[in-house]
């Protein structure tokens, strides 16, 4: 069910909404529950850098929180543990929103933006349409490069945009794994072919293996994985890869106990970082990783990929050298190089 605050009636988004609503005087009054959407008049800042940490390489990517809350429900979604609420809360003060990106637009810098981070960028994208308001500020800045992240097909919207400055990027894992762990989304094949015509109509391909789930039988689920998307999507397209394995703070563990699920997730050994998250044990990360590598550059030699939140050493030991912090790391890909 849909639900628009009062005071964000006359709303851009509001008067756009093409499907029924109900009215609310404040978000307190919608149940809190994932089927719940509510469109407020929430004033804010909404471009902030990743957290990150200090321990683990970050690529001081800056998100643009526009959403709160998911449809899908991934087993392992982070949002469980960090939103104090299940419904998602989109927000309808969009002139807020260009602001916050004009805001970064005007420092100057070369920078990487997106939405993505607490929500799916696409997958509401038909009822309330922030590619269209982002998009063609984007457009116009040659030093601003815009990530729309999803695990959704829900690309309409976007191919009536130009696509200049924007990447599309969609989450991958394994089928088999997908349907344990990402309830609701779109079947891998149908986010590969909605890549292909992303590529076709201009955009800007990204891809990120986030998280690898370790099974027994990972190499092959992966490997086949790899081989879809090799056949499907063409090397010339795609901007860059990233990977890196499960992880999780101790409170999204116990919210992942509490599921009635048969999540991979729960049953292989871990052991808790010095972020003071679990992750499986750096052997077996460092396996993973190399093997993910490895399989990508024996039939892509000229991609960008990179390691999310991984520490120095492995780094050092699958490409030679450390990303450093931040803007040392950020500086390596193909936009602030200026190599596109």
């Amino acid at each position: 069910m849909i639900h628009v605050e009062r005071s964000a009636l006359d709303s851009l988004l509001t008067k756009g909404l093409n499907v029924p609503f109900n009215i609310v005087d404040s978000v307190d009054e919608v149940p809190d529950r994932k089927s719940e959407i509510v469109l407020r008049q929430k004033h804010d800042n909404y471009c902030h850098p990743c957290p990150g940490t200090k321990i683990y390489r970050c690529c001081n990517y800056h998100t643009t929180d526009v959403m709160e809350g998911c449809p899908f429900d991934c087993s392992y979604c982070i949002l469980q543990a960090y939103l104090p609420h299940k419904r998602i809360e989109v927000t309808a003060d969009t002139d807020s929103v260009v602001r916050s990106i004009e805001e970064v637009v005007a420092a100057g810098t070369k920078r990487r933006l997106g939405t993505g981070e607490l929500s799916d960028s696409l997958a509401l994208d038909n009822i309330f349409p922030f590619t269209k308001i982002i998009t063609p500020i984007i457009n116009k800045q040659e030093h601003i490069q815009f990530e729309f992240k999803t695990k959704s097909a829900n690309i309409a919207n976007l191919l009536n945009l130009n696509p200049k400055n924007i990447v599309v990027s969609w989450s991958l894992n394994p089928q088999p794994i997908s349907d344990i762990e990402e309830s609701g989304t779109a079947r891998i094949a149908d986010r590969l072919a909605a890549a292909k015509i992303c590529a076709e109509a201009g955009y800007r391909l990204a891809f990120h293996f986030d998280p690898v789930i370790y099974t027994e039988n990972y190499q092959k689920l992966y490997g086949d994985l790899l081989n879809e998307l090799f056949n499907t999507v063409p090397e010339s397209a795609v901007e860059y890869i990233s990977i890196s394995t499960f992880r999780a703070p101790a409170p999204l563990m116990d919210k992942m106990r509490e599921r009635d699920s048969v999540s991979k997730l729960l049953k292989g050994d871990m052991v808790l970082g010095l972020d003071s998250k679990f992750r499986y044990f750096k052997p077996l990360r460092f396996e993973i990783l190399e093997f993910m590598t490895t399989q990508i550059y024996r039939h892509w030699e000229n991609i960008f990929v990179y390691y999310c939140m991984e520490d120095r050493a492995i780094w050092k030991r699958l490409f030679g050298f450390d990303p450093g912090e931040r803007t040392e790391f950020e500086s390596l890909f193909p936009h602030i190089k200026g190599e596109i």
